[in-house]
This record gives structure tokens, sequence and C-alpha cells, in this order.
């Protein structure tokens, strides 16, 4: 059976440059060793880790300066398709400092370009035209410039023109935002994410529970994908609630593991595998990923090995 189409859009692209380094220290130079660098990004990532699993997604992104022709190589050089539409201002770099003493991770994210309105409006354009048909992955920051509904109009768009079923992984005002006016198919916040969305204190189980319901009975997302780093995650759709427990890990790095929990669920999805599957394979891919260090995501021989030590019960 073939794939349904998968579209994704990252608005706040980046170059994900990881190194290593002996310690951490004030007021000295600290010499890095090993170094990589990725193209980086919510919707590129996903659209990696797809590609290494066997899809055909197309990424849509912006591009700007030396760094946004650094980044379209990179991503050209994992042979995923892709869409990059032209800004002004240069693409950001993040950096994250692996230390190899303590095992600590550092990360420094850094805001990215100012987009004007001619340049925001051409990646909701692009996207809109192409996610007819499928699944539309939106996922990360939203460069300055942007507007906060930003993910609203795409949902909106998406809801006029017929098209692809939206797939929403962001945080604060531009959560609300889209799911306000509703017709979002799955949302993926995380726990700190979800905790800001219901302006709170950190919820337990059953409040996290609750709300999730919540947002699915009053159409604000068909499906909610709650990621709660070593507690494991919830499912919920209207049919079904679901706990997934991981699997036992060393973590040797957390870039990325959200993004390869997204790609696999919707891989899996838009495989048509069963809610419950889909949702083992999401953890699996999640944890593959706090396995790699840097900014290396999943692997398939990885997920193979942990999807069946993933415990998925009914809420």
């Amino acid at each position: 059976m073939k794939t349904e189409h998968i579209v994704t859009l990252t608005m706040n692209p980046a170059i994900d440059i990881s190194v290593s380094v002996k310690q951490m220290m004030t007021d000295h130079k600290i010499r890095c060793l090993k170094t990589r660098r990725d193209p980086g990004g919510g919707g590129i990532n996903v659209a990696r880790v797809l590609k290494r699993f066997g899809a055909d997604p197309l990424a849509i992104f912006p591009m700007g300066g030396p760094s946004g022709h650094m980044l379209e190589r990179l991503v050209a050089a994992e042979e995923v398709r892709h869409q990059s539409f032209m800004i002004s201002r240069d693409c950001r770099a993040n950096f994250t400092a692996n230390e190899i003493d303590t095992k600590q991770q550092y990360r420094f994210v850094m805001p990215g370009p100012t987009l004007g309105e001619e340049e925001w409006t051409a990646g909701l354009g692009l996207m809109t035209a192409a996610a007819s048909s499928g699944y539309a992955v939106a996922s990360g920051s939203l460069p300055r410039g942007a507007p906060q509904d930003f993910y609203a109009r795409l949902s909106r768009n998406l809801r006029v023109s017929g098209g692809a079923r939206l797939v929403l992984d962001t945080s604060g005002p531009p959560l609300k935002h889209a799911l306000d006016i509703g017709g979002v198919y799955l949302v993926k916040p995380s726990l700190s994410e979800f905790t800001d969305l219901l302006g709170e204190g950190t919820p337990d189980h059953a409040k996290c529970l609750a709300a999730g319901r919540n947002l699915v009975i009053n159409g604000k997302a068909e499906i909610v994908a709650l990621t709660m780093g070593p507690e494991g995650g919830m499912l919920i759709s209207r049919d079904q609630s679901l706990y997934a427990k991981p699997p036992p890990v060393t973590v040797r790095g957390t870039v990325g593991a959200g993004d390869s929990f997204l790609a696999l669920l919707v891989l899996s999805l838009a495989n048509r595998h069963s809610l419950e599957d889909a949702f083992r394979q999401a953890i699996a891919a999640g944890c593959a990923a706090l396995l790699s260090p840097g900014t290396g995501l999943c692997s398939p021989d990885v997920v193979a090995q942990l999807a069946p030590q993933v415990e998925v019960q009914t809420l």
C-alpha cells in the first residue's frame, strides 16, 4: 500500500552545529573536538527521518544568505526533496556542546532572521499549494516578523482548499491560535508546552488526560500526542486514550527526539497503521534519537530493536 503524501514546513530552520568538548569553562578558550553540521528545524528533521524510513517527503523552508545555501546543500546531501523560498536575511545556526567529562549537553538556540510579510506569506502559500492531500506537518518556532496566528491561517487555508490533514508541533501563542480556530488533525505538545497551554502548574497524568480529551471533544484537534520525556507519553483521540512507557535508554543527546517521535507517528498513520502501533513506533523513535549524539536523530535499526520494548496500555 502506497504511503500517503507528506509535506513538512519549517519556517525558522537552522544549521545545527554539534561539538564535543572535554569540559565547559568560563574565561578560557574551550577546544572543540568532534564537530558535525546537520540541517535542522522541526519540519526538516521530520523530513530527514521520513527519508531514512523509505518515505519521500517534501520539505519546505526559507533560504537566505550563505548559511541558507549551506542549509540547502545539507538537506540535498540527505536526498530529501525540498522547495525553498528566498528571504533577505541569513538563516540561523544553533549550537550544541556535549561535555565529555560529565555527559552533560549544552544547547544554544539562536532567534533567527526577521521575515517580511512577502516572505512569510510565500511560505504560507507554498505549503498550502503543496499540501493538497495526505499530511501537512508544520513544526517548529516561528521566525520574527511572522504573525502569531500563522499556523491558524495555514489550518484555515487547508480546510478551505480541502487539502492535507494538519499535523502541528509548536508552542506558545502560535499553538493556542491554531487550536482556538480548530481543525487541527494532530497536535504534538511536550509536557512543558502543554503546561504552558493550560496556564497552570505541571499537571499530573489525570489532568493531562482530561485536558487532552477536552481538546478532542471541543474540536480543537482530532488527536493529541503528548510527549512526557522519561515518563513516556499519551495519545488521545475520540475513540482511544493510550499511555506508553518507554524502555530505559542511556541518553547521549536530546536534540531531535521530539522530531523523530513525530516523524514515525505520521509515517505510521500515513501507512494506515493502527493508533496503538503508530504510537509504539513513535515512542521507540524518540528513544532511539536519545541514543544518538549531537543531531543524529533516529535510525531504522535502533527503532526496530526498541519498538517491542515499548509498553502501551489503554487508559
